[in-house]
């Protein structure tokens, strides 16, 4: 039987391997950012060095410069921000909507169409792009925010997630609460039931 001294140093030796595993992780993870900075403030014959140098002799910021000349890099994040907004507004409006008709109401064809969203979600998204292009192009909207928007408007996945939490909420029931009291200042018992 193991005593308190060594389960306790078993304990921090396993806390110093995960903390280690982690740190290397990290390092591993974050050097090609590093890379990728430190390679953009030399110049180019520095860049394609054999062997590669990891610090520049001098740091250049005229590659920054050039870079956010040759783009509209305002105009590109505003777009991708305006994106990413109406996409997510329009997932959680509509898939919230379908989830809870999945869920909670009755029509014909519902298992059918619910099964339509489980095949939509098994497929690769790529075979959704040129006939959301043709779309888009047919309602003279290409090159538009609206263009960006319009695959993201709702998620089979959304869908399927928002069913399943429907069909574990409860339905609450419907009875009306009356305040029949209204005369004496005091609620009857029947308004205050659950």
């Amino acid at each position: 039987m193991k005593t308190t001294a060594s389960l306790e140093r078993s304990r921090k030796m396993t806390t110093f391997l995960t903390y280690l595993a982690l740190i290397l992780g990290s390092i591993i993870m974050i050097f090609p950012f590093v890379w990728m900075i430190l390679t953009s403030s030399k110049t180019i014959p520095e860049s394609l060095a054999i062997p590669p140098t990891i610090f520049p002799k001098a740091l250049i910021v005229d590659n920054f410069k050039d870079a956010m000349a040759s783009l509209p890099f305002l105009n590109l994040y505003w777009n991708t921000a305006l994106m990413i907004l109406f996409r997510v507004l329009c997932a959680i409006v509509f898939s919230s909507m379908a989830g809870y008709a999945f869920a909670k109401l009755n029509f014909k064809g519902k298992n059918l169409l619910f099964g339509i969203v489980l095949v939509q979600m098994s497929l690769p998204s790529q075979i959704f792009i040129i006939p959301q292009y043709q779309m888009v192009a047919h309602m003279g909207l290409a090159n538009t925010i609206f263009a960006l928007v319009f695959p993201g408007i709702v998620s089979a996945f959304g869908v399927f997630f928002l069913r399943q939490t429907y069909m574990g909420t409860p339905m609450r029931s419907a009875r009306p609460r009356t305040w029949t009291a209204a005369t004496s200042g005091r609620p009857s018992p029947r308004s205050c039931s659950p």
